[in-house]
């Protein structure tokens, strides 16, 4: 009987463990989880803020998996140790599990700040429930919120506060907003968006000091001396993988661990996925786009098969795809891209009358090579479709190209949205009406519709 160790209990963890169970009915599956909270889709972490226990209890999802699949589960038990080459891992409870197949599945954590000596209140770092929970302990007294770091859980965090009438300052420690993922325009489009819903940005700017009074956060303090009044600090970036388990040299890291596209490690019995996966055949550079729900989803089920015997690869290209303040976005391939060989084609966005819509196509030597959307996300699978094939410039579709970057041609029949949970890009009727329920084929979720100025759908909340 094999014996199959999951570090981990989110979605990847949670996908894995079904894929592995449906190709093993015998194997023996543990899974090993720090928190102890209930399971919950972490794109909704944010949401969590100042909500009731019995309310969090049920938004959880998947509660019946552990039952259902037969595994054994330990939650709230602190990873000590792993012996990759004994194929033993130590627990903080002493307790020692061997295993056959290894997942490592943990993700990633705000990095703590170099300044921060933990002998204040009012600082968070915004990585699990417990944290979402305690921002919300503090919003009733709360008046003026750093954020700092453009990850995904820092817009929802803002939008969370401002719903709570806390002052927002977005502090970035980058000269612009993602400016891996995004080009200047499309990264000045959301910077004017935050700002009309009142958030001040603070770029180009590390903090420097955190300054405390009666043992409480007064300011924070940025690398070039701006003192930025604030009683609550939320840290949500920059991220790094959860490795102080690992014996150096065991396993191959760079920003992530390294894995070729069937998650597989250095080591044959070893595989990562998700968040804390970095698949050695892509850039490293854009951090955002390794980052994800789907994307763990989708390596869940892919690293579970793997491991009871499959041989499947995960072939997606890199992608983005969030809300930033009820605006999706969708970032396919090389949709930065500079230098020699890169060209992109934008049309005339942005237009005064939707100033909050943006596409744009990048191509590579001459080929479909990335994309960006903003606020319209009508016609990204097909676009994706072209990118991952790598499709020549001149046989993309000029019907599509035109409905894409020129507004005022008619629109082709692509229908899509977005999933406000796990972002899963799906096509609906285009006679959908506004307040339609939609049900998401990936996670499962309702959620309502709306139609924008320009003819487009999106999802408008969860029902």
């Amino acid at each position: 009987m094999s014996k199959y160790l999951i570090l981990g209990a989110g979605i990847t963890g949670r996908r894995a463990a079904k894929a592995i169970r449906k190709k093993d009915a015998g194997g023996e599956i543990t899974v090993v989880e720090g928190q102890a909270a209930p399971f919950f889709a972490r794109p909704m972490l944010a949401d969590m803020i100042g909500r009731s226990e019995s309310a969090v209890q049920a938004a959880g999802k998947d509660k019946g998996w552990v039952a259902d699949l037969g595994i054994r589960y330990k939650a709230g038990v602190r990873l000590k140790e792993l012996r990759l080459r004994e194929q033993k891992a130590l627990l903080s409870t002493n307790q020692v599990i061997p295993f056959d197949r290894l997942l490592i599945a943990f993700g990633v954590q705000a990095r703590k700040l170099p300044c921060d000596k933990g002998d204040m209140s009012g600082v968070i770092y915004m990585d699990h429930l417990a944290d979402a929970q305690a921002i919300g302990s503090v919003v009733g007294s709360a008046r003026k919120a750093v954020v700092y770091g453009a990850s995904f859980q820092s817009l929802s965090v803002i939008k969370a506060l401002l719903g709570n009438d806390i002052e927002c300052t977005l502090v970035l420690p980058e000269a612009r907003f993602w400016p891996g993922t995004l080009d200047t325009a499309a990264s000045g489009i959301l910077e004017d968006l935050l700002r009309r819903e009142g958030v001040e940005l603070v770029k180009n700017a590390p903090i420097h000091m955190l300054n405390k009074e009666d043992g409480a956060l007064r300011s924070v303090m940025v690398n070039d001396g701006k003192n930025i009044p604030a009683d609550l600090l939320v840290v949500t970036a920059p991220q790094t993988p959860v490795l102080d388990y690992l014996t150096q040299g065991e396993l191959s890291v760079d920003h992530g661990i390294l894995v070729d596209r069937a998650l597989r490690t250095n080591m044959e019995n070893v595989f990562a996925a998700g968040d804390i996966a970095q698949i050695a055949a892509e850039p490293a550079a854009n951090t955002a786009a390794r980052l994800g729900w789907l994307r763990a989803w989708k390596q869940g089920n892919i690293a579970g098969a793997n491991m009871a015997g499959d041989y499947l690869t995960y072939d997606d290209i890199p992608s983005v795809r969030t809300k930033v303040l009820d605006l999706d976005i969708v970032c396919l391939g090389s949709s930065a891209a500079e230098g020699e060989g890169v060209s992109g084609d934008s049309g005339d966005y942005p237009y005064d009358e939707m100033p909050y819509i943006y596409k744009k196509m990048v191509y590579k030597d001459g080929k479909a090579a990335g994309a960006i959307f903003i606020g319209d996300v009508n016609e990204a699978s097909i676009v994706e479709d072209w990118i991952r094939k790598g499709l020549p410039a001149q046989d993309c579709d000029r019907k599509v190209l035109d409905s894409m970057l020129k507004p005022q041609f008619n629109r082709v029949d692509a229908h899509g949205v977005l999933c406000p949970v796990c972002k899963f890009h799906m096509q609906i009727d285009d006679d959908a009406p506004s307040g339609a329920t939609v049900t998401c084929p990936v996670c499962g979720v309702d959620f309502c519709v709306e139609r924008l100025a320009n003819g487009a759908l999106h999802a408008a909340a969860v029902c």
